[in-house]
């Protein structure tokens, strides 16, 4: 009831003066618990700090994890009673728009989901820890780690596809030092993760690597001349060699055209079967055992293609920046070791540039 004119409302005062004094008293506990959740592990409390956001994900801010977030939601991943089912290929062709049926049964949303395996890849925590900062169990982050991993190994897959020749001749993005291979498609190398023994000797015949003296498990990258990774290989056993990989990568060799040129190293023996199919390999000079010295030409010619080769080698060195690579494999992770190197290799497009376009 409104006070009469000229009356005062001690009511309104006395309930103005209890709330504030309440907000005063509930002040420090808002605070502790503001601080208190920016010292567990989530989105929230990494999406303002860059530093922090790239230290659990390998992406450089929390804005390219919600580009990518976007992206990857309209694509063919479903839920279904409460489960993640990736309906692949052929459901990808079908349907390219993201079914949330059963959301109610959903115990995490999907960036939250995405936050998860990125922190996976990026920290190679183990799935107990990560159910214990997340509040889910060990069993939901096993089938939350295998379902994504098929999903973004097709996904971003196809989303960085290698450039044809006609695209490999635009100067946009490419850097100086490799301003000279206009028809550059690829820059490739290979590199091997550490494969725990197995008992079986015939088995180990086909993982050991004479190179690191140890079983392996082995991989070819390729490289744009944007500095962009556009093929990575399925899993070989460290006996492969660098040739054998290259000539049994179908996938790779069907996308070059004549006319297009691959730059590798010496190990890449492939130069008769490349020049029949009309591309031309680029790698570094040979001296051979018929003289003591190379040419003053030859040496700079060797000079800049190392110049140029050493960018897939600090590629792959950020690919090595995810952990869950670091530790030895385990013979158990071998069916998906496969995808956790292709999935981490593709994520290094989301990052910074590793040097300049005009460098």
């Amino acid at each position: 009831m409104p006070s009469p004119a000229g009356g005062h409302d001690y009511a309104k005062k006395a309930e103005s003066a209890e709330s504030t004094e309440e907000d005063e008293e509930l002040q420090p506990l808002r605070q502790q618990r503001d601080n208190m959740e920016k010292c567990l592990l989530s989105i929230y409390s990494c999406k303002s700090d860059n530093n922090k956001f790239q230290f659990y994900t390998n992406l450089p801010n929390y804005e390219v994890f919600t580009a990518l977030c976007k992206y990857l939601r309209g694509r063919a991943l479903t839920y279904k009673y409460g489960f993640r089912k990736w309906k692949g290929i052929k459901h990808l062709e079908m349907r390219g728009s993201l079914s949330v049926s059963d959301a109610s049964n959903r115990m995490l949303t999907f960036e939250e989901e995405f936050f998860i395996v990125l922190v996976k890849l990026k920290t190679g925590r183990m799935n107990q820890d990560l159910a214990y900062s997340f509040g889910v169990s060990t069993g939901f982050i096993s089938e939350l780690m295998t379902t994504w991993l098929s999903f973004l190994s097709t996904e971003l897959k196809m989303l960085f596809e290698m450039p044809d020749c006609d695209e490999a001749m635009r100067s946009d993005g490419v850097p100086a030092v490799f301003g000279k291979t206009a028809h550059l498609v690829a820059i490739i190398d290979c590199t091997e993760l550490m494969l725990q023994k197995a008992s079986d000797l015939h088995e180990r015949k086909r993982t050991f690597s004479n190179y690191k003296n140890h079983d392996t498990v082995k991989f070819m990258v390729s490289m744009s001349p944007q500095l962009c990774v556009n093929y990575v290989s399925e899993a070989w056993g460290g006996r492969a060699s660098d040739r054998h990989i290259t000539l049994s990568s179908r996938p790779f060799l069907d996308k070059l055209e004549p006319g297009s040129q691959v730059m590798a190293d010496r190990g890449f023996t492939i130069s008769d079967e490349l020049r029949s199919m009309g591309i031309k390999i680029i790698m570094p000079s040979f001296k051979g055992r018929g003289r003591s010295q190379m040419t003053p030409a030859e040496c700079i010619h060797s000079q800049q293609v190392a110049k140029a080769r050493i960018h897939i080698e600090r590629i792959i060195q950020r690919i090595r920046t995810f952990h869950i690579l670091a530790s030895v494999v385990r013979l158990n992770q071998i069916d998906i070791i496969e995808q956790i190197f292709q999935v981490c290799a593709y994520l290094v497009n989301f990052q910074l540039p590793i040097i300049r376009s005009n460098e």
